[in-house]
């Protein structure tokens, strides 16, 4: 004879319910309409125009002027706050005392306590407990759990676990451009991947210590601080859209050679379309330094248009890049069939360059002849170590005549 063993099941007296709380979204009305020649006549319309939830005079329009309680299956994003409200009832004649409420959020990782344990001495007959618990969510692509234990009577206890999904709201795509001056331009895709329309309220760069940002995403005629994106910065459901920064090295870092690969990381604020907030740090934007060459040559200053047969000048900036100090011998040669010619004297040595400093020269030609003309015929000769540095096709200028 086989036996069979029953578990007994336990009634608990107190019922414990849990409800996310949530933002009311609008209530759309579904439109039936039809032409008044049709078959339908004009019952459709007249029907429209009886329902309480569409708009007044404008009833074939997917809009309505009522509130309705969210789905509670809706997502919860990355970035916005987990609020729930945890409902306690002893459902039975008799009074229940020694009761502790526990409530944790196991995520993939860890497991963050947002409850107690809260004590309360009992609970009458039919009485309840209410307690509202937040949680700001953190972690994203797992199923968190939101684990809520009870006891009471000092020996009795159960637990109910609600599980919820947290997707990305945003996908972030970053390119770093690297200048000969130092300088990093980063340009920063976003894309809304949620649901609903969001209205972006903060969108900055964070640069880490050594590095001034420059934001490139306002208007540069407007007084005021005004995004190039409007007033109402909205982001709509797939959208995407491009911002740019610069970044700069600041004094303090021109002083230590030291470059960092981390350029900061992106503050984001929104809100949805009913006013639900929600903000995300991205992590730290990592770049690849770009190997530098023993000297940095760069042109500091050079005018937009000059005038044919007459002298111009311009100005270079010339960074030591190694540990080590650098005397320069300054050298220029006039390129064949080049319509610029040097008017300055070639052989010049320059002062003691020591590591990682900077020096700024003035150079002097003349154009002879017309149009957009290429700057050729540059070369640092470096004493110490018998080295040579040439620099061709470093600049443009246009040549037009003198009228005057």
């Amino acid at each position: 004879m086989t036996s069979i063993e029953v578990k007994e099941v336990v009634e608990h007296p107190i019922k414990l319910r849990v409800m996310r709380l949530g933002k009311p979204v609008m209530f759309n009305s579904k439109i039936v309409t039809c032409d008044s020649k049709d078959l339908p006549g004009t019952a459709l319309n007249a029907h429209l125009k009886k329902d309480v939830t569409t708009l007044a005079n404008a009833e074939t329009l997917a809009a309505g002027s009522f509130l309705m309680v969210p789905n509670v299956l809706e997502n919860l994003y990355l970035g916005e706050t987990f609020l729930c409200y945890i409902y306690l009832k002893n459902e039975s004649s008799q009074t229940v005392y020694d009761i502790i409420l526990k409530a944790e959020i196991d995520t993939a990782t860890s497991h963050i306590p947002i409850l107690g344990p809260k004590a309360f001495p009992k609970l009458d007959p039919y009485a309840s407990i209410d307690v509202i618990v937040k949680h700001e969510v953190k972690e994203h692509g797992s199923v968190n759990k939101l684990i809520c234990q009870v006891e009471y009577d000092r020996k009795h206890s159960f637990e109910t676990i609600f599980s919820y999904r947290v997707p990305k709201p945003l996908d972030l795509k970053t390119k770093f451009y690297n200048t000969v001056t130092d300088e990093v331009y980063l340009e920063v895709q976003v894309q809304n991947i949620m649901s609903t329309p969001i209205s972006l309220e903060k969108f900055i760069l964070e640069s880490s210590i050594g590095y001034d940002v420059n934001s490139m995403n306002h208007l540069l005629e407007s007084s005021e601080d005004k995004s190039v994106f409007g007033d109402m910065d909205i982001l709509d459901v797939k959208e995407t859209r491009q911002y740019m920064y610069r970044l700069s090295l600041d004094r303090t870092a021109e002083k230590n050679p030291t470059r960092t690969n981390n350029l900061g990381k992106l503050d984001i604020l929104w809100r949805s379309n009913m006013g639900t907030k929600g903000q995300i740090q991205s992590s730290p934007l990592v770049r690849q330094i770009p190997e530098l060459d023993d000297i940095t040559f760069s042109i500091t200053y050079l005018p937009d248009m000059v005038f044919c047969e007459e002298q111009f000048d311009f100005t270079c900036s010339i960074k030591n890049n190694r540990n080590r100090d650098m005397q320069l011998v300054v050298e220029v040669s006039d390129e064949e069939d080049s319509n610029l010619a040097w008017t300055m004297i070639s052989g010049i040595q320059l002062r003691l360059l020591p590591p990682y400093a900077t020096i700024k020269t003035v150079f002097s030609m003349v154009a002879l002849n017309h149009g957009l003309q290429v700057i050729s015929g540059i070369k640092l000769k470096e004493l110490i170590l018998n080295r040579t540095y040439s620099y061709n096709n470093f600049g443009h200028v246009f040549v037009t005549q003198n009228v005057s």
